[in-house]
This record gives structure tokens, C-alpha cells and sequence, in this order.
């Protein structure tokens, strides 16, 4: 990943040209007085995963208890 050095005022007098940079994937260190102050980097992008019914099967639990969905309401909900 290669940074961009660039100081205090011109991420000052640039900060939309910056930001459209940032979010095309672009990092800057910003400095201050000869001095790295921080770091502008994007955000990654978290991916959704996405769940099938094999998947939502898998992670169900069977009880014989028949009061149990009223147990973990009580529990969970205070209900």
C-alpha cells in the first residue's frame, strides 16, 4: 500500500480532494512541523455473509423442555 505524505495545511486547504482519494483507496500520513501527526486511511469494506437455512439448521438446538422459549424470554427480555 503506498502512502501519500502531505502536511497539516494542505489536508486543510485539499480535504475534499483528500477524502475523494481516501475512499478510491488511496492512504495519506499527515504531518505536522517535520513530525507524522496520523494517518488517513479508507475504511475496508466488511462483506456480508450470507446464511442458508442448511447453515441457520446447523446452529439450532432441540430441547424437550416445551416452556424453554418462555424460560429464554424470561432470561433474555426480562419478560
Amino acid at each position: 500500500m503506498e502512502e501519500t505524505v502531505i502536511g497539516i495545511k494542505q489536508l486543510h486547504k485539499d480535504l475534499s480532494k483528500v477524502t475523494r482519494a481516501a475512499e478510491k483507496g488511496r492512504t495519506f500520513i499527515v504531518m505536522k512541523h517535520a513530525k507524522a501527526v496520523f494517518r488517513i486511511e479508507p475504511i475496508q469494506k466488511q462483506s456480508k455473509k450470507k446464511y442458508t437455512f442448511k447453515d441457520l439448521m446447523s446452529i439450532r438446538f432441540d430441547s424437550d423442555d416445551k416452556d424453554l422459549s418462555k424460560k429464554i424470554d424470561h432470561y433474555v427480555y426480562g419478560i
